[in-house]
């Protein structure tokens, strides 16, 4: 009776929160009000998240959620939550592998046998995608193209640019930026759980995700999209894959004040975070076009993906259909390949792996395209990527508006340009 009893108690008192929380006040708010109204209730501030006008604050155990929320100019409180941002993927491709697989085949090129006279009574097995195909220069020297950079033609535009100039900031695991592929392109960097030493790769998801991106065209390794654009990297997660919603924000607020022009987050969570959810649309709101990976686990878009603000990319299988493992829903805004893609691995090596991790940097690839053609703003990128896209008949909870492809982007930038006034 006396445990029953304690543990009414218990349960009428409300909930006990735990340490770190993330407390966003309203705009009016600064930084030393903020910290005063912190040390009222007997907590120390961690971290000022200024961009969403949020702290990160460690209180006693025994505080609860109605005595923060009493705070004066209090918005919304939530656990500084330690997630892991990475949904399960399927198992990647060594580089032994892909070179035994690859084929040489681009959309629309023949099967490697021709069809029986007569068709079967069942179904065959769908097409298999190559690992990647050879582009080869004119001294003969080649360099690997993953089918998801050939599918989106980004080789058509080329010849009149390759990204130069496009900041993208890429919140991962970190990147191998001593990657011949990588090297060339790698910019100034963040690691936010540790700022003394530099954003390294030790997982090796953000350097097969840059590498998508802006891979050099150096004839020894897997060309990107995107080919001299910048990567930023900003490493936000651990080697397991998980880093906390703080963390986050910190890499996003980062990638803000360092001037990138676009922002991938191949990582995502099924929970929703009104402290990520504002930092992205701050982002936004100050010039910086978001890209998101959907989400892995089959259900509804994962979140930063889910947010208004994101664009949020479904996993395209070499068949045109959706992957089996990719999140959908009626926040979808593009699909890109995410099957069997090829790209850069931490030290020196390759790889191809499966994920909509991997479907996201096609679009920031061809993101940071458009950047080079000129064009400036999350809305005009994001109209331009829209217009950019094909359809493949899928439903749009899968497809949004498709699959942006590289001479419909140059086209209707061209077309952009020309009719401006002179």
């Amino acid at each position: 009776m006396k445990i029953t009893a304690a543990l009414f108690c218990l349960l009428a008192a409300g909930p006990v929160f735990a340490a770190q929380q993330i407390i966003t006040f309203g705009p009016s708010s600064d930084p030393a009000s903020r910290r005063l109204a912190v040390e009222s209730r007997d907590g120390v501030v961690i971290k000022d998240l200024e961009l969403i006008d949020a702290v990160l604050a460690e209180f006693p155990a025994k505080t609860k959620r109605a005595d923060l929320l009493r705070l004066p100019g209090a918005a919304a409180v939530e656990d500084d939550e330690e997630l892991y941002w990475l949904g399960a993927e399927e198992t990647p491709v060594s580089l032994q592998t892909a070179a035994a697989l690859a084929a040489g085949l681009l959309e629309g090129a023949p099967p490697p046998t021709a069809p029986p006279a007569v068709p079967p009574a069942v179904s065959t097995a769908p097409l298999v995608a190559p690992i990647y195909v050879s582009t080869v220069s004119v001294e003969g020297k080649a360099d690997h193209m993953s089918w998801g950079t050939a599918k989106m033609r980004a080789y058509d535009v080329w010849p009149v640019t390759k990204g130069a100039g496009a900041r993208v900031a890429v919140l991962d695991t970190g990147v191998d930026c001593a990657h011949p592929d990588l090297a060339p392109n790698c910019g100034k960097g963040h690691n936010v759980l540790n700022p003394r030493l530099p954003p390294d790769d030790d997982k090796g998801h953000g350097t097969h995700v840059s590498g998508i991106i802006a891979g050099a065209l150096n004839w020894k390794g897997a060309v990107g999209l995107a080919p001299e654009a910048t990567i930023l990297p900003v490493k936000v997660l651990n080697s397991s894959g998980s880093g906390k919603v703080s963390e986050i924000i910190e890499g996003i607020t980062w990638a803000v004040k360092n001037k990138a022009d676009i922002i991938n987050m191949s990582l995502g969570a099924p929970k929703f975070s009104e402290a990520q959810g504002k930092a992205v649309k701050a982002a936004r709101a100050a010039g910086v076009l978001v890209i998101c990976a959907a989400g892995n686990d089959k259900g509804a878009v994962n979140y930063p993906a889910a947010y208004p603000e994101a664009l949020a990319v479904t996993a395209l299988a070499f068949d045109n259909t959706l992957a089996s493992f990719s999140c959908k829903g009626p926040e979808t805004d593009f699909i890109a390949p995410g099957v069997r893609i090829f790209s850069a691995a931490p030290g020196g090596s390759f790889l191809a792996a499966n994920g909509t991790s991997q479907a996201a940097p096609h679009v920031s690839g061809l993101a940071a395209l458009a950047v080079a053609l000129g064009v400036r703003g999350p809305d005009a990128l994001e109209k331009a990527l829209a217009r950019a896209s094909v359809s493949l008949g899928l439903p749009a909870y899968y497809e949004g508006y498709g699959v942006p492809v590289a001479p419909r982007l140059l086209k209707y930038v061209q077309a952009e340009q020309a009719a401006q006034p002179k």
